[in-house]
């Protein structure tokens, strides 16, 4: 399984890798196909579990977010949200004129998706628009990657207080603790490394950087975790062995690109 999971991360690993320093067309068609896939993932398991969210709706509103995030940033982002409020409040509201009693549930759930994947998965799009914005990415990104890994195999070796037991009962506080901690000296690391290649980045903040998302990302893994055992699910599709489904995969990187966005725009960017 561990070997699986790792071959699956190697090639995931030089695909982003790859789309990240082309930049470009190709940078937004890697992130546009994982948030497309996340969303339709997304709208299954809704599905599986006796909900019919819109998956048409949710969809083409996350392409159309990410691809106006990629021309504009935020301008016209107001009247986007506005606009799939509006005709997602339509579709449901006719839909229940048809007898779909749990519509109102329905459209919540969609528009969740649309703000989860569309909205805040665009940030994967503004921290790449950002001065040096590949090595504030790729910052963001090793250091979610080393946390978590801190995490699983802290937990794994000396994990005994469970962290979330009603949600992620494999998880505790132990390996969180491990996480920030692994989170904090490789985000140290990578920024002395980085900051070669984009002055920008120092040991002051990727420190610091480090400390807020290992600290505050598992949160989004925890959440997808919530929404997983309302739903009884174990996984959310099989696209990527070893690790299931797109949306098991981006759960803290979302968390990461909005968190990192807004802490590099307001403290280390004049």
């Amino acid at each position: 399984m561990i070997l699986t999971r790792i071959k699956t991360a190697i090639i995931l690993l030089t695909i982003g890798l790859t789309a990240t320093f082309l930049g470009g067309w190709f940078y937004f068609a890697f992130i546009a196909f994982l948030l497309l896939q996340a969303s339709r993932e997304f709208s299954e398991i809704y599905k599986k579990g006796g909900f019919n969210p819109n998956s048409v709706i949710l969809i083409f509103s996350v392409f159309v977010l990410v691809l106006f995030r990629h021309f504009f940033e935020f301008k016209y982002s107001d009247l986007l949200l506005a606009l799939i409020f509006l005709v997602s409040m339509a579709a449901f509201t006719i839909k229940y004129e048809t007898s779909q009693q749990q519509s109102p549930i329905d459209l919540a759930i969609t528009l969740f998706g649309v703000l989860y994947f569309g909205w805040v998965g665009s940030y994967f799009i503004s921290v790449m628009s950002l001065d040096g914005g590949k090595w504030w990415l790729l910052l963001c990104m090793v250091i979610i990657a080393i946390a978590d890994s801190g995490a699983y195999f802290v937990g794994r070796k000396i994990g005994k207080h469970k962290m979330s037991p009603k949600t992620s009962p494999k998880k505790t506080w132990e390996g969180y603790f491990g996480g920030v901690l692994v989170g904090i000296v490789g985000g140290l690391l990578i920024g002395l490394l980085f900051h070669q290649f984009n002055p920008n980045i120092n040991v002051f903040n990727s420190l610091s950087l480090g400390a807020v998302l290992s600290i505050i990302t598992p949160l989004g893994d925890l959440g997808e975790s919530m929404i997983k055992r309302h739903l009884n699910v174990k996984d959310t599709g099989n696209l990527l062995p070893g690790h299931g489904g797109v949306m098991d995969r981006i759960d803290t990187w979302v968390w990461a690109v909005c968190i990192g966005y807004y802490f590099i725009t307001l403290f280390f960017l004049k």
